[in-house]
């Protein structure tokens, strides 16, 4: 800012003391000026008198020292800025570095956008690529980890430590861009689970094929709501209901199977799964995909398994 008022101020002073000076227009004026200052060597437009003369070497002693420290000043401004971003950019690369088990979520959308809201107030960590600037610009500011760029790329996904990461949803903005994504993901890292976007539902198979452990329609899926609201509104109610922690004392929640559960390797009844989970077993999917709803006791638990359960929120 003070750069600037001082190159006007130095341009106002030089046309307003040429003009009245030597008497000429406004525009020679200023051309003298600007030559004067920037020192580029081009002559005089006309004979100057001794007064002239006088404001000329009054002119180029100051008039080229306030151009000299305003062009200093902004090359120093523009320096400091791009360190600013460098430096930024740098610790934000190495906050990314530091986690796993994140979620890496590619495209900052409608969808995206309200899918990472949600993640993070669910305790999540949540990585976001996006290549608009002015976006990535925003989602910095809102505190969340961002990296820049075009998420089909490898390095970028890297950056993103999609080696580290356990799940990537691709919200990009066409089925063509989400499919080479999902491609390009699952070449990285088999064990991950990718849940893709798709505009088209016939798209889905392409998705499945491409390596996506699900695939999501949002047309399909509002149309199977509202036939579901019209046709089973009270169950529907009730689902809603208790899957929304701040409305209900209830949640539904998922348990995965491992090496350290207490109750891996055990039937539901030996492992006492009811009461070492706290909830109701609604379902089992098995290691192989398939689901068990509503198991009976005897039913055992393997190792990969997961349990869908509801209870009370804690």
């Amino acid at each position: 800012m003070a750069c600037g008022l001082g190159l006007l101020s130095i341009l106002t002073i030089g046309s307003v003391g040429y003009r009245y000076i030597e008497n000429w227009t406004w525009l020679e004026s200023l051309y003298m000026t600007v030559i004067t200052v920037s020192t580029v060597g081009y002559g005089e437009l006309y004979p100057l008198s001794e007064a002239g003369r006088l404001f000329t070497i009054m002119l180029i002693f100051v008039g080229v020292g306030i151009v000299a420290m305003s062009i200093s000043i902004i090359f120093k401004t523009i320096f400091q800025h791009q360190m600013k971003i460098f430096m930024e950019k740098r610790s934000m690369q190495k906050e990314i570095n530091s986690i796993s088990k994140h979620i890496i979520i590619c495209g900052y959308g409608r969808m995206g956008s309200s899918i990472a809201a949600a993640l993070i107030d669910a305790g999540k960590s949540v990585v976001i690529i996006e290549n608009e600037l002015k976006i990535a610009e925003e989602i910095e500011r809102d505190g969340m980890m961002i990296v820049l760029g075009d998420a089909s790329e490898d390095e970028i996904l890297t950056q993103a430590g999609i080696d580290r990461a356990v799940s990537l949803v691709a919200t990009l903005g066409s089925d063509a861009n989400n499919l080479f994504l999902t491609l390009t993901a699952r070449g990285m890292n088999p064990e991950l689970d990718i849940i893709a976007r798709t505009e088209d539902d016939r798209n889905s198979r392409k998705f499945t094929q491409a390596g996506a452990s699900r695939v999501v329609s949002p047309l399909t899926t509002g149309t199977n709501r509202i036939v579901r609201l019209l046709t089973r509104p009270d169950v529907i109610d009730f689902v809603e209901l208790i899957s929304k922690d701040n409305e209900a004392q209830f949640e539904i929640s998922q348990i995965s199977v491992d090496d350290s559960s207490s109750f891996a390797n055990k039937t539901l009844s030996e492992g006492n799964v009811r009461q070492e989970v706290g909830g109701m077993v609604l379902a089992i999917q098995k290691s192989t995909g398939q689901v068990i709803f509503d198991p009976h006791r005897d039913t055992r638990l393997e190792i990969g398994d997961t349990l869908v359960v509801v209870g009370a929120t804690k």
